[in-house]
């Protein structure tokens, strides 16, 4: 029997990009209960049926494995506090956000992109978890984004779309943060390391630009979320880093990986860059990545 590594496989299965919910219930004397989840998916729409997958390990497992009903809330791209609040906090975790009730006593938290009202349609145990299937009985919609999860950080579609439609009224520069094997691609000049970018168009925009970038270094590479985007007031241009995923180590002309333990004792050409790779080590080491958008003196993380 073939023994499978289950932190590796955990990150495996993180690698599909998902988007972010909160399960909620009652229990009979009360208790409101939440957890967040990215296993979640439609089943059918006749009947109308839905699938989350509470672990045997949360606290609330039993109300969950029991209850008559609960809900599915979606959360919005900017709710990243609501997930962390049912992913980790302790103590009563709807104190500090607005919610109501449904008809069945649910919460449902107010500002979501979506939220689904259910019965219990099935109840069946999978491991160390559980496959609850939900009847929707009621749900409401919304034009928002939703957040989105992946790698262990969080990523927001509307952030994506603006910054890449920026790029379309704005030359600038267009580059990469290339991971592979905890290292990162760097390229060495005499004022000091830079990252491998290039300049862009309107005509084509950042994610196009960088994709044939790499693809013309020979970098077999996999283009994730933007990281940062900032208008560099020094040199009059607008910049964006996309974090991408080396697939070899094959470094083309574009200079050296080195690893990311040894990138807080390296000089950088400026003090954007300086900042924003001290930004992500800390961010590496505590597996949540996030977005700065402003320029390169002050601006804000999403």
């Amino acid at each position: 029997m073939t023994t499978i590594d289950t932190r590796e496989l955990r990150n495996a299965f993180g690698s599909f990009m998902t988007g972010v919910t909160v399960v909620t219930a009652i229990s009979e004397s009360g208790e409101k209960v939440g957890f967040t989840a990215n296993s979640f998916t439609s089943v059918s729409v006749e009947p109308p049926l839905l699938l989350v997958c509470p672990s045997n390990n949360l606290s609330s497992f039993d109300i969950f494995n029991t209850c008559k009903h609960f809900a599915v809330n979606i959360l919005a791209e900017d709710q990243k506090d609501i997930s962390n609040t049912f992913a980790s906090a302790k103590g009563d975790r709807f104190e500090n956000i607005n919610w109501h009730s449904d008809e069945n006593g649910c919460p449902i938290i107010e500002g979501s992109v979506a939220h689904f009202s259910c019965s219990t349609y099935s109840n069946i145990p999978a491991g160390d978890h559980i496959l609850l299937v939900g009847q929707v009985n009621g749900f409401a919609t919304n034009e928002k984004l939703g957040l989105g999860y992946a790698k262990g950080g969080y990523f927001s579609l509307g952030m994506e779309r603006r910054a890449e439609e920026l790029t379309h009224l704005l030359e600038g520069v267009v580059g990469g943060i290339i991971e592979f094997d905890n290292k990162v691609l760097l390229t060495a000049t005499e004022q000091g390391y830079t990252l491998p970018q290039i300049a862009t168009s309107t005509e084509q925009g950042s994610q196009k630009t960088v994709r044939k970038f790499l693809d013309a270094q020979g970098l077999d590479c996999e283009i994730g979320p933007v990281y940062s985007v900032y208008e560099n007031l020094k040199a009059q241009k607008f910049t964006t880093y996309y974090r991408v995923s080396a697939n070899n180590g094959l470094a083309g002309e574009l200079g050296e990986y080195i690893d990311i333990d040894k990138i807080a004792d390296l000089d950088f050409v400026s003090s954007d860059i300086q900042s924003m790779m001290q930004r992500f080590v800390s961010e590496k080491q505590n597996g949540a990545f996030r977005l700065y958008v402003g320029d390169n003196e002050t601006g804000n993380i999403h």
